[in-house]
């Protein structure tokens, strides 16, 4: 059964879109079949895996409900790109009928192809990120570890729990609470701490430190197993995909 995994948080600068691309390329190199979705309008993942933002998006699946533009990014690894028009067609779709489930709808027709599809959502809860969480199996929450970390983690689990589950999604389950950009400093510490004592089992064990390879993967537009595959960085993700094949 594919595994559908939205990546979500109400902050932005948390590590969605690395995670996403990184996660992805990882169980990629683990020989499964990968699909990456752009759904935020800031288009950070297409542009973080080099692809021009001219290209036809995923644009065209909410306004016209078409099938997805699938562009092949890698061995096993493929992308559906975004683009800053997503941006203008919001209200537009919130009159629509079936305004949560048009992500869900075009799914239905790649599904099969792929083990595992990741969704990385926009820093808020609205259109397009319902759509995804209405369309996954599971939901995965990279988080840094700060106070604030921890009040977006609530509201976003007491949505889903509250609202999501009993009205649109009844079957998904959290993947895993994910630690980025962690720095040995008595604040991360402190922030590390707190998370772990109110979701202890809920987060991964493998734990993303903060590291400039990051900054320059981006800069390249690459993922960071084809710019430092001996890393830290890679390493720590490869651990995570070990992890998510275990889980899902």
């Amino acid at each position: 059964m594919t595994k559908i995994i939205a990546v979500l948080n109400l902050k932005g600068g948390v590590g969605k879109t690395t995670t996403t691309i990184n996660l992805g390329k990882a169980l990629s190199l683990q020989g499964k079949k990968v699909l990456l979705i752009d759904n935020d309008p800031q288009a950070n993942l297409t542009y973080g895996l080099g692809v021009d933002l001219n290209e036809q998006n995923i644009y065209s699946v909410y306004k016209e409900e078409t099938g997805f533009p699938i562009i092949q990014s890698d061995e096993n690894l493929s992308l559906v790109p975004s683009g800053l028009e997503l941006a203008t067609i919001e209200s537009d779709i919130d009159k629509k009928i079936n305004r949560y489930e048009i992500l869900k709808g075009a799914l239905k027709e790649v599904e099969p192809e792929y083990d595992f599809i990741l969704i990385d959502c926009p820093p808020s809860i609205g259109i397009f990120s319902i759509n995804a969480i209405a369309a996954s199996t599971h939901y995965l929450l990279p988080t840094q570890p700060a106070q604030f970390g921890l009040i977006g983690l609530e509201e976003i689990i007491k949505l889903i729990n509250n609202q999501v589950k009993r009205l649109l999604n009844p079957n998904i389950e959290p993947l895993g609470i994910l630690i980025t950009m962690f720095q040995n400093t008595n604040a991360t510490e402190v922030g590390y701490e707190e998370i772990k004592n109110k979701y202890d089992t809920l987060m991964f064990d493998a734990v993303i430190r903060y590291t400039t390879k990051f900054r320059e993967a981006e800069i390249v537009r690459e993922d960071i197993f084809s710019h430092a595959p001996q890393s830290g960085a890679a390493k720590e993700y490869m651990a995570l995909a070990k992890e998510v094949l275990k889980k899902a």
